[in-house]
């Protein structure tokens, strides 16, 4: 009975072990290829799950999810992130368009000559172990001894700025595409750290796709989106097999593709082809944008310029005469409406006054603690209000802006006259709150709830899938399960509304979102007791985030404070599904 016992917790310890190996493994990839954010993701989710089951009730302010050992990889990555970005562009083996190829090799040498990190694909193509020191790869001698001198001057400033080692390493094992005695071209380049030491990116050497480039090839040769995707993959060194089981075809037809690419570019063979997109690459580089240009706004914009020296972009929708709504937007939104939203406007006499919140979009930073980020955003409500001179508004806050609109009607009670909330959040109170979101949101939740440390690499992270062109995938694993919310994304305005609400969010980096975050997990139920205006909740049953469950909890709470009006047939997106139910809560509000 014993041995049945003591294999069985050897089993379980080896599980979590290797559960742990496999999770360390893809923080470090999500730091150097973004678009394995889902995978990383998923093996984070699985993590936490696993230590959860250990906790009997929601513990406040303590991190005690952490380990040691996981925690400072999160801080590596983390890092990596922060000071890889161009490095990273260069080397990602992964079209714009984020699917996945099999990865390429990739390993961390740290000051001492030792790999302190390598991906699956480099432990098996190259045998690797922790702790494989770079003089037991088995490189010819010009290389050992010029990868020697660039570990040596690791920590000296004359490292700084100086081009990528090239070398070359043969395939011991075949894995991930590559076959035994393929010869694996690298480059190593330096990652400044500032940890205990610095660390050389062993890594692919790939061409960088500028995003120009599918414009540049339509316009030039004809291309279609198709052909630019086989393009970009045969300019990243991937043989037609490898094109094939990416894009989910025959070999055979890949062939016949790349035929057409010939004719079209008029190369007379694949070698020429890719050294043609190879020079393109070069021009795309050079002429095209710098940055994803803002996206041109809808309505008026004015500014406000607040005590405390920041200015406050406000952008303006409706009838200048029109009753005033101060719409707060939400984590992952912004000011950008539909167009039947704004027609509506118009027809009924409302007027959206947007402010946007510090570090969203083109707004200055707020560097004040971020606990006490809904109170000082209420005073700048209440800054706005005065300057403006609005008065008997009701304030909407439109998913996270929920914290913020109590936080307002607490501040500003002489301009705020009542409170709407479209698919708002409400105080967490509960495990079991946690529990009712779906699987994107439930992982962020818990991160930020739980593990308040790691917070910023997994925001860092999501939003690097964003910048490097996995927007639509992003927005897709945010509505997986939420079938309604899904339906209503097929409308192209809507799609692109949402869309634009990422950018928005993520125009300055990790802080909004991480602020948001840190909020929207935790008791605010301070913020909601700061005044005794009257509250309307609007929320779709089928709301991925907040459930119906939790909703009615919180109406209850606030009592006859409150009316609770619950869609069947809506989801999260509910303001943009059926904008003329919240135009009609907001005419009866303003009434009152």
């Amino acid at each position: 009975m014993s041995d049945r016992k003591t294999q069985s917790h050897s089993g379980k310890g080896a599980e979590a072990s290797e559960q742990q190996s496999q999770l360390v493994e893809s923080i470090y990839r999500i730091a150097l290829e973004p678009q394995t954010y889902d995978a990383f993701m998923g093996r984070w989710d699985a993590f936490i799950q696993d230590r959860l089951s250990a906790l009997d009730t929601l513990r406040s302010e303590t991190g005690t999810l952490e380990t040691p050992e996981v925690a400072t990889h999160f801080e590596i990555a983390e890092r990596l992130l922060e000071q890889t970005r161009s490095v990273v562009e260069a080397q990602s083996a992964a079209p714009a368009n984020g699917a996945g190829l099999a990865p390429d090799p990739q390993f961390l040498i740290d000051r001492s000559g030792t790999i302190v990190w390598s991906n699956a694909a480099a432990t098996r193509a190259f045998r690797l172990k922790r702790t494989t020191r770079f003089d037991d790869l088995g490189l010819p001698d010009r290389y050992r001894t010029a990868l020697a001198e660039r570990i040596e001057t690791l920590n000296t400033a004359s490292e700084h700025g100086a081009p990528p080692l090239i070398f070359q390493m043969p395939v011991l094992d075949a894995s991930d595409g590559l076959a035994e005695g393929d010869v694996v071209h690298l480059q190593a380049q330096r990652l400044h750290e500032k940890l205990d030491s610095d660390l050389l990116l062993i890594g692919p050497l790939a061409a960088h796709w500028p995003p120009s480039m599918p414009n540049l090839l339509a316009t030039t040769y004809g291309l279609s989106q198709s052909e630019c995707e086989i393009c970009e993959l045969l300019s990243r060194a991937h043989r037609p097999k490898d094109v094939a089981d990416y894009r989910n075809s025959s070999i055979a037809t890949v062939r016949t593709q790349i035929k057409s690419l010939l004719v079209k570019t008029g190369c007379g063979s694949q070698t020429e082809l890719v050294r043609l997109l190879h020079l393109l690459m070069r021009v795309a580089e050079s002429h095209g944008p710098a940055r994803p240009a803002a996206p041109i706004s809808q309505g008026k914009m004015t500014t406000v310029l607040l005590k405390s020296g920041i200015l406050m972009p406000v952008e303006v929708h409706g009838p200048a005469n029109g009753k005033p709504v101060i719409f707060l937007h939400g984590m992952l939104d912004g000011a950008s409406l539909t167009s039947q939203l704004r027609e509506a406007l118009s027809a009924r006499g409302f007027r959206f006054i947007c402010p946007t919140r510090p570090w969203f979009g083109d707004a200055e930073p707020d560097y004040g603690p971020m606990e006490t980020a809904p109170a000082r955003v209420g005073g700048y409500v209440r800054e706005m209000c005065e300057q403006m001179g609005i008065k008997d508004a009701v304030v909407l806050g439109h998913m996270a802006g929920a914290v913020y609109a109590y936080a307002s009607a607490a501040q500003a009670p002489d301009h705020i006259r009542a409170i709407v909330n479209v698919s708002g959040g409400v105080p967490i109170i509960s495990r079991s709150q946690f529990a009712d979101m779906s699987h994107r949101q439930r992982v962020v939740a818990y991160t930020a709830r739980y593990t308040p440390s790691l917070l910023p690499f997994v925001v860092r992270a999501g939003i690097s899938q964003i910048n490097s062109g996995g927007t639509e995938r992003f927005m897709q694993s945010l509505y997986a399960n939420a079938s309604i919310d899904m339906k209503t994304l097929t409308d192209p305005e809507v799609c692109r509304v949402v869309l634009e609400g990422y950018k928005f969010a993520t125009r300055q980096g990790h802080s909004a979102f991480e602020i948001d975050s840190y909020q929207v997990v935790r008791d605010w139920s301070h913020l909601v007791s700061g005044s005794d205006v009257p509250v309307s909740l609007i929320h779709g049953a089928h709301d991925p985030v907040v459930s119906p469950r939790s909703v009615r909890d919180f109406a209850e709470r606030l009592g006859n404070r409150a009316s609770l009006d619950m869609f069947e047939d809506a989801g999260q997106l509910l303001l943009h599904q059926f904008p003329d139910r919240v135009l009609d809560t907001l005419a009866r509000m303003s009434a009152r």
